[in-house]
């Protein structure tokens, strides 16, 4: 069943906001450009702007209308990062079906099942030695699991955590996760840009520097303040400062995880699917961490008294 958004009380404000946040990003894009349009839009900024353009909106329309549009649109992302990172890690076909096949199937738990959510990490592992005594293919074969395993935990697990917290705290703590991790992309890069000197870690992405900490929490904390009214009434302002700090820091280790693994993989971007700026994972590698530390961090404020 497909909900109708408009339906939704909370539809029309997050949609103003987002429309707002979109001019704003606008403005910013043109400011570094020195009002060249054209200029901007194929600069770093300007296309993370486009990037970001192009996934609210499926953002929004499967967060709020859900049912099998947005059960459609989670297992499309999901299917898509699966091959990416199948692509650049060189996972072997039996193993990326391992990987494809498990999609459905975590949602499903996700969705109808939820209680067992957490069993699902090891289950995986019992799944995942069945793939080299039916397929006969040894070759490499820790590498393969080590790849096969750590894809599942650090993509189809982690992502799948989104339908948990929708369940949880509603619509609006999951449009925060993306608003909060889309500002925190924006600003992280722009106060970086300004202001970065002191690389966190060279060996792994030697453009990203401690003072672009700041931009994250900056850009979470714009977020967190936006969406305030949109979240459980359980959340008091000490439980919303931490959860700022939460989304900045999981952005920002998330953009580092997945450097560290390309960085390995010898790749530069994940894919190409978004214009001018690589692959899904590209713009959605800060969600992965940060959709499950916000859906424990929640958890703990909401259930546990």
């Amino acid at each position: 069943m497909i909900h109708n958004p408009l339906a939704d009380p909370l539809f029309l404000p997050v949609l103003q906001i987002v429309a707002g946040l979109f001019v704003f990003g606008f403005v910013l894009v043109l400011f570094f450009a020195r009002h060249n349009l054209k200029a901007g839009l194929t600069g770093e900024l300007g296309l993370r702007f486009i990037g970001w353009m192009i996934i609210a909106p499926l953002f929004l329309i499967g967060t709020f209308a859900g049912g099998v549009l947005g059960a459609g649109i989670l297992l499309l992302a999901l299917y898509r990062v699966v091959f990416e990172y199948v692509r650049v890690v060189q996972v072997q076909r039996p193993y990326a079906l391992y990987l494809y096949a498990l999609i459905p199937l975590t949602y499903l738990v996700a969705a109808f099942f939820p209680t067992l959510y957490f069993a699902l990490p090891a289950g995986s592992i019992l799944l995942l030695t069945l793939v080299p005594i039916f397929s006969g293919r040894v070759e490499d074969l820790y590498l393969q699991l080590s790849y096969a395993g750590r894809g599942y935990l650090y993509l189809v697990w982690s992502i799948g955590h989104l339908v948990l917290l929708k369940q949880l705290g509603g619509v609006g703590l999951v449009m925060l996760v993306g608003v909060g991790v889309a500002l925190s992309d924006v600003m992280q890069y722009t106060i970086g840009k300004l202001l970065g000197k002191h690389i966190i870690s060279p060996a792994v992405n030697p453009r990203k520097a401690w003072e672009g900490l700041l931009g994250d929490f900056l850009g979470a904390g714009l977020a967190v303040f936006l969406f305030r009214f949109a979240l459980p009434a359980q959340f008091a302002w000490p439980h919303l400062v931490a959860l700022a700090v939460v989304i900045g820091l999981g952005a920002a280790w998330g953009d580092l995880v997945s450097s560290l693994v390309k960085r390995v993989a010898g790749a530069k971007d994940w894919g190409s699917i978004v214009p001018g700026h690589g692959g899904l994972l590209d713009r959605a590698n800060s969600l992965v961490v940060v959709i499950p530390l916000v859906y424990y961090f929640s958890y703990a404020v909401l259930m546990l008294k």
